[in-house]
């Protein structure tokens, strides 16, 4: 059985391949940005977004160690994907994982936030191609997070069907405060 970070990273192996143009809606410190490198390879962009300039530093660090070249980093909110991304003339995506939250290690304050993240995907998902997934890892523990994942579920429970399939993979003997993946895989 796979963890919850590992079985969001095997969805999107599942459809991303080398050229790809993939979006990470939530930097952080860049563990998501350099996996989605690896699978797009050297032909393939990585648009990664944070609304915070320390988690920017932090995986550009990571990105330098890593010999990581194809990630843009873009130093804002992702309810501007959409824009940023047509700016630089990007009108399709083959994949978009969000890690919702906070940035580990620094002021939990700032978190990502249910009403940001709704916009967030529905630009994302009108730009994304058919038969791909935006996934999203939720984390329920804090109380942002708690009122985040309701407004998402309750934002997708009415989602059309016949646009998207939309899973919840969830760890039943955890507290309910764990984190948990949802996936939207486009018709």
């Amino acid at each position: 059985m796979k963890q919850i970070i590992p079985y969001a990273h095997s969805l999107l192996e599942e459809t991303i391949t080398e050229g790809n143009i993939v979006v990470d809606a939530t930097l952080g410190n860049g563990h998501d940005s350099v996996f989605l490198s690896g699978l797009v390879g050297e032909s393939g962009l990585v648009y990664s977004f944070d609304v915070q300039e320390e988690a920017i530093r932090q995986s550009e660090k990571l990105f330098a160690e890593h010999d990581v070249h194809n990630v843009t980093t873009i130093f804002n909110g992702h309810e501007k994907a959409g824009d940023e991304l047509h700016k630089r003339h990007v009108d399709s995506i083959d994949g978009c994982i969000f890690n919702l939250g906070f940035l580990p290690g620094s002021d939990k304050a700032v978190t990502t936030s249910s009403e940001t993240t709704i916009q967030a995907i529905e630009q994302l998902f009108s730009m994304l191609k058919p038969m791909r997934y935006i996934v999203i890892v939720i984390y329920p523990g804090h109380e942002e997070g708690q009122a985040e994942k309701d407004a998402l579920l309750n934002h997708l429970k009415i989602f059309p069907a016949k646009k998207a399939d939309i899973i919840r993979y969830q760890l039943v003997n955890r507290s309910d405060r764990a984190p948990f993946v949802v996936a939207i895989h486009k018709k």
